[in-house]
């Protein structure tokens, strides 16, 4: 019997998997991988929605959840080099803009890799912001980490332009 199981109270597992956890080390290593994997959250796409979400409701917290220590944003060519960064100089004026139009998902696209992944999205973002009529086109590319069975975003490239008359 593997000592370590021999400890570890396995409420709500069938008699069948509680004999082959204690009859064969391998599978408790799948068992504690496919565990791990159901508290994840479920895609990248998921926890995209939720910085946009967090950025709606000027949620600083809620963000910060999601985006990596070390991630960088790249937009209009400045670079912002750490969650911290961000969240302390232009998650605000982010927030102000995001709660004042609309965004609109045109085109969606995600890839996983182990654990990495990326997700593609095409924009359009309309409203009025400062007395200012709104009508963008975007592009977002963003850039994840499975860490801790959790997607953290680790790099954002945002761009935007006028449609096309």
């Amino acid at each position: 019997m593997n000592a370590g199981l021999s400890a570890v109270r396995l409420h709500g597992v069938s008699s069948y998997w509680r004999t082959a956890l204690r009859a064969r080390p391998a599978a408790s290593f799948v068992f504690a991988l496919l565990s791990a994997l159901a508290n994840a959250q479920t895609t990248p796409s998921d926890a995209l929605d939720r910085l946009h979400l967090a950025i709606n409701k000027s949620d600083r917290a809620a963000a910060a959840s999601v985006l990596a220590a070390d991630l960088q944003i790249f937009e209009s060519g400045f670079v912002e080099r750490s969650r911290e960064e961000y969240l302390s100089h232009h998650f605000e004026s982010d927030a102000r803009f995001a709660g004042a139009v609309t965004r609109r998902v045109m085109a969606h696209r995600e890839q996983t890799a182990g654990t990495m992944a990326l997700v593609m999205e095409e924009t359009e973002t309309t409203g009025s912001y400062q007395g200012q009529p709104v009508r963008l086109i975007g592009t977002e590319t963003v850039v994840f980490r499975l860490e801790g069975g959790n997607w953290q975003i680790v790099h954002i490239h945002w761009s935007s332009r006028k449609p096309k008359p």
